[in-house]
C-alpha cells in the first residue's frame, strides 16, 4: 500500500479496477442490462468510475424474479474469458417468484472458486479454524441453498472438520436424511466445537440434547444466522449450552443473503457485521423512497452491485433490507472497510392487522426474550381460512415445558400486547407438535406467517 493510503482509498481503488472490467463485460453481455441502457440512452462511455452506476435505476427483485436469466452474463459473447469463467458450475436458489418457484443465482467455475474463498474469509473471521470440528446444521433440501454450502466450504477451505447432519425433508427414495435426534447424538460424539446454522434451529438442536441429557461441553462458537438473533434468544441459547457443560460460548450472528454469496461476521456479539471479500461488492444505502445516497451511518435501503461476477450480475440490486453502513477501522476488532452498524431489517415488514401496523421483525425480538419459551410461530389469519369476512385474527403458537404452559401464555399476551397493541390467541403445543409444525417448512422455518393470502406468506428474520 502506498505510504499515507489508508484501507479504504486502497479498497475504493480496487472497486473501480474491477468495476470497469464488470461494466465492459456486462454492457458487451448482459441481456438486462444492455436493454435497459438501451432504453435510457446511455452507453458505456457513460460510466467513467463507479458512482455512474448511479445513473442506473434500482433494480428490485420483482424485475430478477420475473426474468432470472436476463440477468446472466452471455459468456458465449466474450471471446476472452478463460474456462472457468465460462463454464457452468451450479445454481443456488433465491427469493421465491410470485408463481411459488425459487428464483435461480447462476455460479460459473469462477465464481464457485470465489465462494469458497470468500467463506474461508469468512470463517477465519468468525474464529474457526483447523482445529475445530464444524457442525452444519442447514438442512438438506429440494433446492440448494446458501447457508449448507457456506457451512461446508466456509470450514473446509480452513480445513476443519465438517460434521453434516442432512436434516430436514426432501421426498426421494434414497434414505440419506437424519432425524434432529440422530445428528445431535452425532454432535455429542464427534465432540463439535461450532454449531453453524440457522438461529432457531441451532436452538432446536440444544433443546434436543438438553432432552437426552448429552455433553455438549465442546462447543466453543455457535455461529447462527439466517434469522435475527437478539438478546433475549442469545441469553437463553447461553442458559442452555451452559446447562451442557459449555460455559464460554461466542454466539455470533451473521447476515447474508443468496446474492451476497455468504454472511456478513460480527467482530463481537451484537457487533457490526464486517464485509469478508469485501473487493468482490459495492454497497449503497440510499433513501427508501427517492433512492438518492444517504450519509455514511444513516439507516436506510440496501443496495448490492457484483464488481467481479460471471453467472448472474445484479447491479444497485435492493436486497430488501433497512440498515446503516460505516468504513473505517472498527473501534472494535481495528478492521478497515464496509461494515453494517445496525442489524439489517426488512424494509418491507410491515403488516396491517385488523387496521393495526404490525412489525414483525420487533414483535419476533420481543417473543424471544418471554421467560420460559421454547419456540414459536406467529401468525396472522382469518378466523375461518380463506374466508375474509369472517375476521382477521393474530395467533402465537409456541412451546414450552408442559407445568409453565400457562405462564409462558400469560406473559406472549402481555408481549404482544406491549409491542403492537393487538391482543393474540394463543396455542400450546407439545414439542412433538411443534416439531412436525417447524419440519412442515422444507428449509427455514418461517416464524412469522401471513396465512391470509398463501401468494403473499411473509418470510422474516433472514
Amino acid at each position: 500500500m502506498p505510504a499515507g493510503r489508508s484501507g479504504v482509498e486502497e479498497l475504493a481503488a480496487v472497486w473501480e479496477r474491477r468495476f470497469h472490467q464488470m461494466m465492459d463485460y456486462v454492457c458487451a453481455a448482459h441481456p438486462y442490462y444492455r436493454s435497459l441502457m438501451q432504453r435510457l440512452g446511455l452507453s458505456r462511455r457513460d460510466f467513467g468510475s463507479l458512482t455512474d452506476l448511479r445513473k442506473l435505476p434500482v433494480t428490485t427483485k420483482q424485475q430478477y424474479m420475473a426474468d432470472p436469466d436476463a440477468f446472466r452474463l452471455r459468456s458465449e459473447s466474450l471471446a476472452d474469458l478463460s474456462l472457468p469463467e465460462r463454464t457452468l458450475w451450479g445454481v443456488v436458489y433465491t427469493t421465491g417468484s410470485t408463481a411459488g418457484r425459487p428464483t435461480p443465482f447462476y455460479d460459473t467455475s469462477y465464481d464457485h472458486v470465489a465462494r469458497i474463498w470468500q467463506m474461508r474469509v469468512a470463517t477465519e473471521m468468525a474464529g474457526i479454524t483447523a482445529a475445530d470440528v464444524v457442525a452444519n446444521c442447514f438442512p438438506l433440501t429440494a433446492v440448494p441453498h446458501q447457508g449448507f454450502l457456506s457451512a461446508s466450504y466456509g470450514p473446509l477451505a480452513v480445513g476443519a472438520r465438517v460434521l453434516t447432519g442432512f436434516t430436514g425433508r426432501l421426498d426421494t427414495p434414497f434414505p440419506v436424511h437424519r432425524t434432529t435426534e440422530e445428528f445431535v447424538r452425532l454432535i455429542a460424539t464427534h465432540r463439535a466445537t461450532v454449531l453453524w446454522g440457522i438461529t432457531s434451529y441451532v436452538r432446536r438442536v440444544v433443546q434436543v440434547a438438553e432432552t437426552l441429557r448429552l455433553d455438549l461441553s465442546s462447543v466453543r462458537i455457535a455461529f447462527v444466522a439466517g434469522e435475527p438473533c437478539p438478546p433475549g434468544m442469545r441469553a437463553d441459547l447461553r442458559h442452555r449450552l451452559a446447562s451442557l457443560g459449555a460455559t464460554s460460548v461466542f454466539i455470533q450472528n451473521g447476515y447474508g443473503c443468496t446474492e451476497m454469496q455468504g454472511p456478513t461476521i460480527e467482530c463481537t456479539e451484537e457487533g457490526p457485521l464486517h464485509v469478508p471479500a469485501a473487493e468482490q461488492y459495492w454497497f449503497e444505502v440510499v433513501d427508501p423512497t427517492t433512492h438518492a445516497p444517504v450519509p455514511e451511518g444513516t439507516r436506510g435501503l440496501v443496495l448490492l452491485s457484483h464488481l467481479n461476477r460471471r453467472g448472474t450480475v445484479l447491479f444497485r440490486y435492493a436486497i430488501g433490507d433497512l440498515s446503516a453502513m460505516i468504513t473505517g477501522p472498527c473501534d472494535r476488532c481495528g478492521r478497515d472497510g464496509p461494515r453494517f452498524i445496525i442489524p439489517p431489517q426488512r424494509g418491507d415488514a410491515l403488516v396491517k392487522v385488523r387496521g393495526t401496523l404490525l412489525n414483525p421483525v420487533a414483535l419476533i425480538a420481543a417473543m424471544s426474550a418471554v421467560p420460559g419459551i421454547d419456540d414459536f410461530q406467529v401468525v396472522v389469519a382469518y378466523r375461518r381460512a380463506n374466508d375474509p369476512l369472517s375476521g382477521e385474527e393474530l395467533v402465537i403458537r409456541f412451546t414450552a415445558a408442559s407445568e409453565q404452559a400457562g405462564a409462558v401464555g400469560r406473559a406472549i399476551t402481555m408481549t404482544v400486547q406491549d409491542v403492537s397493541e393487538l391482543t393474540p390467541r394463543t396455542l400450546y403445543l407439545i414439542p412433538e407438535e411443534f416439531a412436525v409444525l417447524r419440519e412442515a417448512d422444507e428449509y427455514k422455518f418461517r416464524r412469522f406467517r401471513d396465512e391470509r393470502d398463501v401468494a403473499t406468506t411473509h418470510d422474516v428474520g433472514r
